[in-house]
């Protein structure tokens, strides 16, 4: 059977996240759905206990308590409660404490939670249908990373949940080879019995093909990714050069492109090309599985034309996502672009917390000189404060101007007096409900609307509006309220790269 650790490694389960407690204490002999937390005293012992509804933070060390006492494998938390980010919030100290003491994993999970139930049972099983599955990640993973055999090795790990290393087989464990351009490459884990076997041989089996780089075209996916790390850094003059030299690798240069900048400021400088590599991978690895299989060529000779393709290269300390379109993608592309640079830093965030991800969006352009254009706008769009972790460029330059507007003595005073009893809770307690009345108002007073915006649940937003009106006293459904409030979190809220801060009484 299984520990936590073996089983977040199971396709289907890269949404639940680690909070406290130790994931390897107990082996996991099976998944329930528990609507009620009084109930989970009475599960069996093993069982990974899935909640139906978040748990007041009062009720969470009960509800950890019970499960330790029921020897439970982990307590699976789900729903959002008040958090910035759409994370939980903080786990309580005695919570953490009785997790570690009664060897119970506490974890959060979002999203499909029968897929969850399914992927943990099948996990359990260690049936066929999770041989597949690993299968089915591994070549996903393992083809976008193909001709670097370290990395291709850390995929093939990751989706069949043991080591893979780049070495001969020894005693009691499988083992690949396959031809590369600088000699044989040899990859070996441990051996698994049953349908993990047949798992265990044919990810292998496929990693070796992967890490030599033949069989499936990769080393011009490779190519592309240096000739557009050029053409995004080599003078103007010679961006015709490079676009015809991009033709013929296939790399989309003629079509419309969106640019996005990931940067982690949370890295050590040194370390910091290495694990955006990493990072480059993982992201690539999400975008093409959620854009489909054909969003990437497989040849030079047969570029697909109907879907958003995905590229990407390192630069400057930084990784540049490129999104290429077909035709103009429009106000609808730019929202979708977003949405995806939004849902995939959040996935690489709980990947790596450490790494301090912050991302920038541009608009749309065309042709080759639209790539440097397009990553400009994400460079000086990517977020420098605290506050959101994505950000898109100013296409019609409304913050510059609120800035220039705010810049005046009048304008300062009348936000300054409009917002002070909000700004008296201090900057901690004060920019989350800037953030939220500003989104609020953004989206026409819609909560919901809102709610997804921020990452947050929408009764959070409700309650967080609450305070602002009690606070403020300011009525809502005043139009001229509205716009004055709304004027007022832009100005205080919006500094862009290269502008001056915003003053202290409203910076986040």
């Amino acid at each position: 059977m299984p520990n936590i650790v073996e089983l977040l490694s199971s396709p289907g389960l890269d949404g639940v996240r680690p909070l406290v407690g130790p994931l390897d204490a107990v082996e996991v002999t099976g998944v329930r759905l528990e609507p009620r937390p009084d109930r989970l005293a009475a599960m069996p012992a093993g069982t990974v206990a899935v909640l139906l509804a978040p748990v007041p933070g009062h009720l969470l060390d009960v509800a950890v308590r019970d499960a330790a006492a029921a020897g439970a494998a982990a307590l699976v938390l789900t729903g959002v409660t008040e958090a910035p980010h759409g994370l939980p919030a903080e786990v309580t100290a005695t919570a953490r404490a009785l997790a570690e003491r009664g060897r119970v994993a506490v974890l959060y999970a979002d999203g499909d939670l029968a897929g969850l139930v399914v992927a943990v049972e099948r996990a359990v099983a260690g049936s066929a249908a999770d041989a597949l599955a690993r299968v089915a990640a591994a070549a996903r993973e393992v083809s976008a990373v193909a001709g670097a055999p370290d990395r291709v090795a850390a995929a093939a790990a990751r989706a069949l949940g043991v080591p893979v290393e780049l070495r001969a087989a020894g005693p009691g464990e499988e083992g690949a080879a396959a031809a590369g351009p600088d000699g044989e490459i040899r990859l070996a884990a441990p051996a698994r019995p049953g349908h993990a076997g047949s798992a265990v041989r044919s990810v292998l089996a496929l990693a070796a093909l992967a890490a030599a780089g033949g069989g499936h075209g990769d080393v011009p996916v490779r190519s592309r990714g240096r000739l557009l790390a050029e053409l995004l850094v080599a003078p103007q003059d010679q961006a015709a050069r490079l676009a015809a030299r991009g033709r013929a690798l296939a790399l989309p240069v003629d079509g419309w492109h969106i640019a996005l900048r990931v940067e982690a400021g949370g890295l050590d400088a040194t370390n910091r090309p290495k694990e955006l590599d990493v990072v480059m991978s993982q992201a690539l690895t999400l975008l093409r599985t959620w854009d489909g299989p054909a969003a990437h060529p497989t040849t030079p000779a047969s570029p697909p034309t109907d879907t958003v393709q995905w590229n990407a290269a390192l630069v400057d300390d930084a990784l540049v996502l490129l999104s290429t379109w077909p035709a103009d993608p429009g106000t609808d592309g730019r929202r979708a672009t977003l949405a995806r640079a939004r849902r995939v830093v959040d996935r690489l965030a709980g990947l790596r917390p450490e790494a301090g991800l912050r991302c920038g969006v541009g608009s749309p352009h065309r042709g080759p000189l639209g790539i440097r254009t397009s990553a400009r706008e994400a460079r000086a769009a990517v977020p420098r404060d605290a506050g959101p972790t994505v950000a898109a460029h100013d296409a019609v330059g409304l913050d510059r101007m609120l800035l220039e507007w705010y810049a005046s003595d009048t304008a300062r005073e009348a936000v300054a007096e409009l917002l002070a009893p909000v700004l008296a809770l201090g900057p901690q307690r004060a920019e989350p409900l800037l953030r939220t009345l500003q989104g609020y108002l953004d989206h026409n007073n819609s909560p919901a609307r809102a709610a997804q915006a921020l990452h947050l649940h929408r009764n959070a937003v409700g309650a967080r509006i609450r305070k602002i009106v009690q606070l403020t006293g300011a009525d809502l459904n005043e139009p001229d309220v509205r716009l004055a409030l709304q004027l007022a979190c832009r100005a205080g809220l919006s500094t862009p790269p290269g502008e001056p801060s915003a003053p202290p009484d409203l910076r986040p």
